[in-house]
């Protein structure tokens, strides 16, 4: 009896197997990164704003995965970037801030993501991928560090971290970050950017039907990071909010879901939907001078709580039916996890050097959550997460320790109550900290004593009426 119980047991296991095998698609799939810029976590309609309407992002949630505990690998701009295209914690890399300041002792060709390490489509297009980044870049200006320098075969947008939504009466000459430029057109002007990006990106999926090779475009809007600056029939819509930046700010993110439609409808359109990876993520949380919200989580952008380093997530992918329409993920991923599924979905094992895990598998797995490790690490500040528990140190205070599934708005220290086990996590975060290389380029004092001061002001958000 127990020798048929335990064959049986086999051929379940096997059928089952053999059925996950099936669930999964047999052709590479193409992805579509779409990137907000310092958007609050509470920002969308399916995130819970009041105020702001986003039936694209929402239709988007609905037709795919919502990933309720989605980490960035930084909370800002640069470090994030880098982590996503590299599948890679920036520290790896001795990355720890924007490139904000030069010092003197270090030439300009210093700033940017370091030459050694391999981006995404430097691993496709040897699988015959087409990739395309429209928008932010902020990896670098100098040469080496441009997207076509980097793998990209199509490029259109800006190198910095930030420019006028509207046409300027006359661009700075010489090495100008903010200026638009382009390795494929010669149409660089623009009307209002986020709709210019959103053009670029439809124009490509359009190219893309027609070429029939797989492809990785990363639709990098600037939306909605400063300045703030809407059309004016789109500010209209939101008359009824108060506070006039938060009003723009609205019609930014208004404009930015507007495009998202687009988007998508342009891959409905070319029959592109059911074989392309879709996701929507922002690059960190709200910034502490906007007009965002992060609600329900404490902090903001630079800061390591959740509302700094936890942003809304959405994956869609048809033909993988192991993915649930509407369904929600509650186990933790991060932006790292990308890379790893398009390299397994191309027949590729996953380098040991890589930090990120298959999001598909992950995603897929509606069992017991994965453990996950994830470090971050911000100018002189660093956090962990392992599992539930956070542990994040702050150079002018004591340590902190929180349970993110009980506490998610980090309120309940639990440090002095759970010293033993806050110790071990402590052990984790020196380690990485010691073995990997020291900050690349230094933020400026003024920058450091700014982000103490935004640590002491951190409160849990609330939605706006």
């Amino acid at each position: 009896m127990m020798k048929r119980a335990y064959l049986l047991l086999i051929l379940c296991s096997l059928l089952c197997g053999a059925a996950g095998a099936q669930s999964r698609p047999a052709t590479p799939p193409n992805m579509v990164v779409i990137l907000a810029d310092d958007l609050g976590y509470g920002d969308l309609g399916c995130t819970g704003s009041r105020q702001i309407k986003t039936p694209s992002l929402d239709r988007l949630a609905k037709e795919g995965v919502f990933c309720s505990r989605a980490y960035v690998t930084a909370p800002m701009c640069s470090p994030s970037r880098m982590g996503l295209l590299t599948g890679r914690f920036p520290k790896r890399y001795g990355i720890t801030t924007n490139p904000n300041i030069q010092v003197d002792y270090l030439p300009e060709s210093h700033y940017g993501l370091p030459l050694t390490e391999k981006l995404v489509p430097e691993y496709l297009n040897p699988c015959g991928y087409r990739s395309a980044v429209f928008g932010k870049w902020h990896l670098g200006h100098t040469k080496g560090h441009t997207p076509p320098e980097r793998g990209f075969t199509r490029w259109w947008g800006f190198l910095g971290g930030s420019r006028s939504y509207f046409p300027v009466k006359k661009e700075a000459e010489g090495l100008n970050p903010s200026m638009i430029v382009s390795n494929f057109t010669d149409k660089t002007d623009i009307t209002y950017l986020t709709d210019d990006i959103t053009d670029r990106a439809v124009e490509f999926l359009q190219e893309s039907k027609k070429d029939k090779k797989p492809f990785f475009m990363f639709v990098s809007y600037n939306a909605p990071h400063w300045p703030n600056e809407a059309k004016p029939e789109d500010i209209a819509k939101f008359k009824n909010v108060q506070d006039k930046e938060r009003r723009i700010y609205c019609a930014m993110v208004y404009a930015m879901d507007k495009g998202i439609g687009r988007i998508l409808d342009a891959l409905k359109k070319d029959g592109l939907e059911k074989d392309t990876i879709v996701v929507f993520l922002s690059d960190n949380g709200g910034a502490p001078e906007a007009s965002s919200c992060n609600a329900p989580f404490r902090g903001a952008k630079r800061q390591h709580f959740e509302g700094g380093v936890r942003v809304p997530f959405i994956i869609r992918y048809p033909a993988d039916k192991r993915l649930i329409p509407g369904s929600v993920c509650k186990q933790p991923v991060s932006t790292v996890d990308l890379l790893p599924a398009l390299l397994k979905a191309n027949g590729h094992q996953i380098p040991k050097k890589l930090d990120g895990m298959d999001i598909l598998e992950l995603v897929a797995n509606r069992g017991t959550p994965v453990p996950r490790t994830l470090f971050w690490c911000t100018d002189y500040t660093s956090a962990v997460l392992d599992g539930d528990m956070k542990y994040l140190l702050v150079p002018d205070r004591a340590p902190q320790f929180y349970s993110v599934t009980d506490d998610p708005q980090e309120q309940k220290d639990l440090y002095f109550s759970r010293h033993q086990d806050a110790d071990s996590l402590a052990r984790k975060l020196g380690t990485y900290l010691t073995t990997t290389p020291a900050c690349r380029f230094p933020d400026s004092i003024s920058w450091s004593a700014k982000l103490m001061r935004e640590y002491d002001k951190a409160t849990p958000d609330k939605q706006p009426e």
